[in-house]
């Protein structure tokens, strides 16, 4: 997932700190993103009301969607590809060796064994390590590619997804129209022709896909609140969903991308923060002012449209706009981190980033705990759940850095280890010894 998933953990240099804190703050974004779900009906991808900026919910929706929706996950997946890099390229040649490439492997499959772990013991269907996993197979080929051929071939495949989503996107909109002039028609069941009826399905389905029907909401807090056997039953069918279907191939070619990009931006310097003051406050000017122009275009289409499902091209720019605020996210991050503007802030998030793994799956375990053990889920609306999620990464930073005054690497960083290595690694750090 990061480069603190993918790299034996070192003593920290100072030019890996930038990739510590990028790690600590999509830690915080991805949890902002993930915890609306946790806490509510998984499928509410908006607010269960009519739009309206006097409902805070709507207000939420609208920071997520424009601010945080894709693009955390997007930096996530940037620090994957520069972690591979610190594995497979550490002090040789730049083309690796067998054992590196025998880590590297033993690392994505144990990745997708915490992913399982994740939706099974932890309760959270909406798990990456395993889409990760599965795509950290593919970047092995690239370890010695140049930074252009890893920005070409990551840009290729970004149109690839954008042409292919843009025509799925205007398919189902035709559909929907369709079907919605069948439904407008009023016509009985009995004289719709096949056509007719596939066209009114397909439309039904995309309304329910915005807003789950009552019944469906009602199903869904039986089964999260029906105790431990309903529950592991609801989140196994959720993730089995998506992971056993062609949304899966989807999601691994967008890791891909996003994941050869990082290694560029890491081989270039970028990540590691080598680059000018200029560099990045430019980097994040032009990321944001494409990224927050799409994604704003977006909310203001889908909520001028009461987010018809007759829309397409919203849909179709979603690569294009979360890659923009992606960007712009690691110009603002190490622009401040230049400036050195984080202060006690920044300490916490890197000792976060430093234990990214074993925090991403402590914020499924505490969110579960929490909703499920505390029998709190549905109780929340979106800035409580967000309060919720600050409290969390309070509790996270100042666990990190206890941990890490003892320890050099987390708790799943050293089981990590132990699958990639096959030896025990020593746990507790290193004390410093001054030469005489």
């Amino acid at each position: 997932m990061t480069d603190a998933l993918m790299s034996a953990p070192v003593a920290a240099p100072q030019r890996l700190e930038s990739l510590d804190l990028l790690r600590g703050f999509a830690l915080c974004g991805i949890l902002l993103v993930n915890i609306i779900s946790m806490g509510g009906i998984w499928e509410a991808y908006v607010p269960m009301s009519t739009p309206n900026l006097e409902n805070p919910d709507w207000s939420a929706w609208l920071v997520q969607h424009v601010f945080l929706q894709g693009s955390m996950r997007g930096l996530f997946t940037l620090l994957f590809g520069a972690g591979m890099l610190l594995i497979t390229l550490r002090g040789g040649s730049g083309k690796g060796t067998i054992e590196a490439a025998d880590v590297y492997f033993r690392r994505c499959i144990a990745l997708l064994v915490l992913g399982v772990g994740n939706v099974t013991i932890l309760l959270f269907p909406g798990d990456i390590l395993y889409v990760y996993g599965l795509s950290g197979f593919f970047l092995f080929a690239f370890r010695a590619a140049r930074p252009r051929a890893l920005i070409l071939t990551s840009v290729l495949l970004i149109a690839l997804l954008t042409g292919f989503q843009g025509a799925s996107a205007y398919k189902r909109a035709v559909e929907a129209r369709e079907g919605r002039a069948v439904a407008e028609s009023h016509l009985p069941a009995e004289r719709l022709n096949s056509k007719q009826r596939e066209a009114l399905d397909a439309y039904q389905a995309a309304v329910a896909a915005r807003q789950p029907t009552r019944e469906a909401r009602a199903e869904q807090t039986e089964q999260r609140t029906g105790g431990p056997v309903s529950l592991l039953k609801w989140s196994v069918h959720t993730w089995v969903d998506y992971a056993a279907s062609s949304y899966t191939i989807i999601l691994v070619m967008e890791c891909v991308a996003f994941m050869l990009l990082g290694m560029a931006l890491f081989k270039l310097g970028v990540l590691t923060g080598e680059q000018s003051l200029r560099f990045y406050l430019l980097l994040m000017a032009a990321g944001y002012a494409v990224g927050l122009s799409i994604n704003g275009a977006q909310a203001v289409a889908f909520w001028r449209n009461d987010f018809s499902p007759e829309l397409w091209l919203s849909r179709a720019t979603y690569e294009v706009g979360r890659l923009g605020v992606t960007l712009g996210h690691v110009g603002l991050i190490l622009t401040l981190w230049k400036l050195n503007a984080f202060g006690f802030v920044g300490t916490g998030l890197k000792a976060m980033g430093r234990m990214a793994l074993s925090n991403y799956l402590a914020q499924s375990a505490i969110t579960s705990l929490l909703f499920y053990g505390l029998d709190l889920w549905g109780r929340f609306d979106w800035w409580t759940l967000w309060g919720i999620a600050a409290i969390i990464w309070v509790a996270l930073a100042i666990g990190s850095l206890l941990w890490l005054r003892v320890f050099a690497f987390g708790p799943m960083e050293w089981a990590l280890r132990l699958v990639a290595y096959g030896k025990v690694p020593a746990v507790r750090r290193a004390r410093l010894v001054t030469a005489p």
